[in-house]
């Protein structure tokens, strides 16, 4: 059996070995210069190949199209796999190994491994490409326009074009090759692959055109035996492209222009505006006029605001354009344009909540929901209304409070901007929600087309997206207030009670008798609760110390309470009650009568609110029909009388008693009239009551005087005229006061005349001598208020004062007038001396004495002596002795008729006063 598959194995190999030799033959085919390869034999260069023909000629076999298909297992899309042809021209890269390019003949019904009858390997020499034909005189062969250049070279971005357009498209350069610079200059940066990095710089002035021309090689490699390099030089002209500069737009705000910003002039070259721009550009005219003329740069964005305002004041946003551009001086590159933008954004009016919102918890007339939106109060300027209304620019947020009442914000399903809100059963407190206005509700289009403003001189090259110059938000709260009631408590009704029940004894406190729910116990009690009589409609001023008023059989109450707070939230109960009146007998009492009174209701003196229901009993039989019970004190017996009262429905009657005592009335006596004498000081009242009058009484000014003091009257201060005086008499407390009038009648003097008076001390002038006038009599007195007058011959005092009373026939007196006595010394010039010079002593009774006169009245203590011509005393004399006569009474010459002759005297008047004087006389005989 091993022997038998050794030989099957043996043959098999023998057979394998047969096939491999007719499968998978390799061929190689060389083609050097692709751009000569005429496949059709036109004349014209196509650069194809059929891989059938090629292969035959190298084996010499007879393969076709029957035999298989062909398959490029590079994938280079340059073989038309039906008919073997092979576009060289089609493939990108020149052969630098052999299995470059590769390409299989299958069959898949032959025998042949994956069906592979033949491989060709293509060798194929490098291509650098046809240079373009030369453009100008210059011999460049390509122009292009630096577009990405800047003017300070910072940033550089490659031209938009490819090196390999410098040369032919057909056939096309092996894209395997090299490009090399062939120069020095600054302006090149490098290659990158195909791709020329060069800069051009900016010139001011003449040559206006930028450009320079740069020489480049293409370089392909190959594998032998083909060429191992080929290349192709081009020239190159790059032109720089104008630049108009980076236009830096400019968002304004409405509210800087009115905060007066923006009212001078701009200079839109300025970098702030306009960067690295060409200068030999011109300005274009603009919707506002604001530019004048191709040179003008000069803007005024205040000026532009008063146009937009002036057609619109709810202009929202309005976009403002300013051009810059810059003509190409050259076919290559194209004009440049900027465009300079300002957007002015108007500014949110501010709004507020207009007035408070306040309602009450539970309140019946309060509204479900509202519209916050409708609380608010927006801004009014020149009659044009800033509102915002949107459901996208807007958001109500809820601030604080107990709950969000429903509010939908923004971003939740059925936001709208109108707020609405749900206070049915809304907690008391304070809720706080707030109004957003987005300044975008004024410019709504920025969101999907936004204004960009780039920040060039941040970073040219990677400019920064600015947000600046947008109008701030706007936004106010709203304030609800939900506030809470006081709880008055429940309805209560059908209660009743006797007036006397403890339960609602005086003073009641009403709140203990309504009725709560046990829920919003307790009942407020406080400043802002009212209880209302709704049968008067009075307020109740202490509920908690309410007096009953008086029952009359029965009395229904009927209140309501009200509880308001500070924020005139309410809350009502209802009372209503009804009492019983108790009635009462009152409170009984002794009573004194006097026998004088009149007839009085014994009724009358029941205290304690006694009822009219009930009837009297007393002595002897007495009763009556009603609650009126008749005493006459002159005839109904004194005693004790009993009054009772019936029960009513719950509550239950009762009596009392009055006792009556009788009592006898004082006797004043009849009116009296007395006169008297201003002058008799005091007089006693009780000397002029009636005979008959009782004692004890007293007595009473009744023309105030002033001047009585108990009984007794002080006449001397009354002027003349009539005073009524009441004498009192009150017996027991019962009887009437008893009265009489006692009339007085004061009489009074007239005031004499006097005044101050004068004598001669010589004179020795008296109380006599003194004058007055006015009267036929007068009285004297040493001072004013002396009892005693003075007696007519009594001597004046020299220096006193002196009062005269003028005395009528009634013996009244007048006041007392006061005047001075002066008396003159002897040797006064109006005094005469009285003291004569001489006496004759003959009998005739004729100038017998020497004479005085009055001096020993003047100067009662007197002592006079008279001398003799020798100077012998020959008489002492005073006023106990008799007048000098001519006869000495001394004692020498005691008896002796003296001569005839001259005499001396010394007379001193004793008085302690009045200094001794001297004379001399002769006396004959």
């Amino acid at each position: 059996m091993k022997t038998i598959n050794l030989i099957v194995f043996a043959c098999f190999l023998s057979l394998f070995a047969k096939i491999q030799a007719q499968c998978n033959q390799v061929e190689t085919v060389t083609v050097c210069d692709m751009t000569i390869v005429d496949g059709d034999g036109n004349g014209s260069p196509d650069g194809i190949i059929n891989l059938y023909d090629e292969y035959n000629a190298l084996t010499g076999g007879a393969i076709s199209l029957a035999t298989g298909t062909w398959f490029d297992p590079g994938y280079n899309f340059a073989l038309d796999e039906t008919t073997g042809d092979l576009h060289l021209w089609d493939l990108t890269d020149a052969s630098l190994s052999l299995n470059d390019y590769q390409f299989q003949l299958i069959d898949a019904n032959s025998s042949c491994p994956d069906g592979i009858i033949a491989t060709v390997n293509l060798i194929l020499g490098p291509f650098s490409g046809f240079a373009r034909p030369v453009l100008n005189i210059d011999d460049v062969n390509l122009e292009i326009c630096d577009t990405g250049s800047t003017p300070t070279d910072v940033c550089v971005v490659l031209p938009d074009v490819n090196l390999f357009e410098t040369l032919e498209a057909i056939p096309s350069p092996h894209l395997n090759g090299q490009w090399i610079y062939n120069g020095s200059s600054s302006n090149f940066i490098s290659l990158v692959g195909s791709e020329l990095r060069v800069t051009i710089p900016y010139n001011p002035g003449p040559p206006l055109v930028d450009q320079e021309t740069f020489e480049l090689t293409y370089r392909v490699s190959g594998m032998p035996p083909c060429n191992a390099s080929v290349e192709t030089t081009v020239n190159v002209s790059v032109t720089r492209q104008v630049f108009s500069g980076y236009a830096i737009n400019q968002r304004v705000c409405e509210l800087d222009i009115l905060n007066g910003g923006y009212d001078t002039d701009l200079d839109l070259t300025n970098d702030a505006f306009l960067l690295y721009e060409d200068v030999e550009g011109i300005w274009m005219g603009d919707t506002y006029g604001q530019i004048m003329s191709p040179v003008d740069s000069q803007i005024n964005i205040n000026e532009v605001y008063q146009q937009i305002v002036a057609n619109n004041p709810r202009f929202g946003c309005e976009e403002i354009s300013f051009n810059y551009s810059v003509e190409q001086r050259s076919g290559v590159c194209g004009d440049a344009l900027s465009t300079i933008k300002f957007k002015i954004y108007e500014y949110l009016r501010p709004f507020s909540q207009a007035g408070t919102l306040e309602f009450c918890e539970d309140d019946p007339t309060a509204p479900g929901n509202i519209n916050l939106y409708d609380q608010l109060e927006f801004t009014t300027e020149n009659g044009v209304l800033y509102d915002y209304m949107s459901n996208e620019f807007t958001n109500w947020t809820f601030v604080s409070g107990p709950s969000n009442l429903g509010l939908i914000s923004q971003g939740a399903p059925g936001y709208t901007y109108s707020g609405r809100v749900d206070l049915n059963n809304a907690a008391p407190g304070t809720y706080v929600f707030e109004y957003e206005v987005d300044p975008l509700i004024n410019c709504p289009n920025e969101v999907n087309f936004p204004f960009e403003v780039l920040d060039y001189n941040h970073d040219v090259c990677n400019p920064l997206q600015v947000n600046t110059g947008f109008c701030d938000a706007e936004r106010t709260q709203v304030v609800l207030t939900v506030h809470p009631k006081n709880y008055a408590g429940e309805d209560t009704s059908d209660l009743t009670f006797c007036e006397d029940d403890p339960i609602i004894a005086s003073p009641l406190d009403l709140f203990t008798l309504l009725d709560t729910n046990g829920v919003d116990d307790p009942i407020y009690q406080g400043a802002m609760g009212t209880w209302t009589d709704n049968a008067t409609g009075s307020v109740i001023g202490d509920p908690t110390a309410f007096t009953l008023p008086t029952i009359n059989d029965q009395h229904i109450f009927d209140f309501t309470y009200t509880t308001t707070t500070v924020n005139g939230c309410e809350d009502t109960a209802n009372l209503r009650f009804t009492v019983y009146e108790a009635y009462q007998a009152g409170v009984g009492a002794t009573i004194d009568v006097c026998n004088t009174n009149a007839t009085i209701d014994l009724f009358d003196s029941l205290t304690g609110n006694p009822n009219t229901t009930g009837t009297w009993t007393g002595p002897n039989g007495y009763t009556t029909t009603d609650h009126h019970a008749t005493f006459d004190p002159a005839t109904s017996e004194a005693g004790t009388y009993t009054y009772t009262v019936p029960d009513n429905v719950l509550c239950t009657g009762n009596e009392t008693t009055v006792t009556v005592v009788l009592h006898q009335s004082p006797d004043a006596g009849s009116d009296m009239q007395g006169a008297v004498c201003r002058s008799d000081l005091q007089i006693d009242l009780t000397n002029y009551l009636d005979a008959t009058a009782d004692s004890g009484g007293f007595f009473v000014d009744l023309d105030a005087t002033n001047v009585l003091s108990g009984n007794l009257l002080d006449v001397s201060q009354l002027i003349a005229g009539t005073y009524r005086f009441e004498y009192q008499i009150q017996g027991h407390a019962s009887c009437n006061l008893a009265t009489a009038i006692i009339a007085i009648t004061v009489e009074e003097v007239a005031v004499p005349i006097t005044s101050n008076q004068t004598f001669c001390t010589s004179d020795g002038a008296t109380v006599a001598d003194l004058e007055a006038s006015g009267a036929q009599d007068y009285n004297w007195y040493a001072t004013l208020d002396a009892l005693e007058t003075l007696s007519f011959g009594e001597v004046l005092v020299d220096g006193e004062d002196y009062y005269v009373a003028a005395v009528d026939s009634n013996g009244c007196e007048s006041q007392r007038v006061s005047m001075l006595v002066t008396l003159l010394p002897l040797d006064h010039v109006d005094c005469d001396d009285c003291i004569k010079d001489g006496i004759s002593v003959n009998g005739d009774n004729q100038n017998d004495v020497f004479d005085l006169c009055n001096l020993p009245v003047a100067f009662p203590n007197f002592e006079i002596n008279i001398y003799n011509r020798y100077g012998s005393i020959v008489y002492k004399g005073n006023k106990g002795t008799e007048y000098f006569d001519g006869v000495s009474n001394v004692s020498l010459t005691l008896g002796k008729a003296l001569p005839s002759g001259v005499y001396f005297y010394v007379f001193d008047p004793k008085d302690g006063k009045t200094a001794p004087f001297q004379g001399n006389f002769y006396l004959s005989r």
